[in-house]
């Protein structure tokens, strides 16, 4: 009998475990993602959001599940159709740069002026780390002064044409031969409050090369 009441009580706790298991894959939570493409810099509306029913072991740190935490909201970089809204991608305020990337706290925005040829043949991108090299030019720089780093792994705020505007790459083959692209003019890369004064003393001696950073 006694065996017989162990084996009863074996199976009813598998069972209950079983059912819990089952309870916990079987619960979802309400969360909010993109009704259609998002540009940044933009405020979020109802229609702009859908709401999804996912299981919450699935979803990411900050995920958005109420409209309130997101309408009126800015987006701070592109959001896809489809893609989770988190609390990191949407702010109070726009940003300041079309990438949607904001200053960090304690730094500043600082605009290094540089040739296509000089910043990863024009590849670089918003949210991109790079060194900032300072080439001394001859004639114009002390004799003994050597190439420097003067930051190093700065983030790539935004990227601007000859013209200060914002930098348009080449389009697809078919509209190449007929498009008019002004050149890159300058990176605006986050550096701290010493690296400013740093470049602003280099800028009129030196040219600026810029070196991609892979782990960061």
């Amino acid at each position: 009998m006694t065996q017989q009441r162990l084996l009863l009580a074996l199976a009813a706790a598998a069972g209950l475990i079983a059912g819990l298991l089952y309870w916990a894959g079987a619960q979802r939570v309400n969360v909010l993602v993109a009704a259609v493409d998002l540009p940044p810099a933009r405020a979020l509306v109802a229609s702009d959001l859908e709401t999804r029913a996912l299981p919450p072991d699935a979803l990411p740190s900050g995920t958005v599940t109420s409209p309130a935490e997101a309408i009126g909201r800015y987006v701070r970089a592109p959001i896809s159709k489809g893609q989770l809204i988190l609390a990191s991608s949407v702010a109070r305020t726009p940003a300041a740069f079309d990438g949607g990337i904001a200053v960090p706290t304690g730094y500043r925005a600082v605009a290094i002026p540089v040739e296509t040829g000089h910043a990863l043949g024009g590849a670089v991108l918003p949210g991109s780390r790079v060194d900032v090299i300072a080439v001394p030019v001859p004639g114009r720089s002390q004799p003994d002064r050597a190439t420097e780093v003067l930051v190093g792994a700065a983030l790539v705020l935004d990227v601007r044409g000859e013209y200060g505007g914002a930098f348009e790459r080449m389009g697809t083959a078919a509209h190449a031969s007929t498009a008019v692209h002004e050149r890159l003019g300058s990176v605006v890369v986050a550096v701290g409050p010493n690296a400013e004064l740093l470049i602003a003393d280099r800028i009129a001696s030196s040219s600026f090369v810029l070196a991609l950073v892979l782990d960061r």
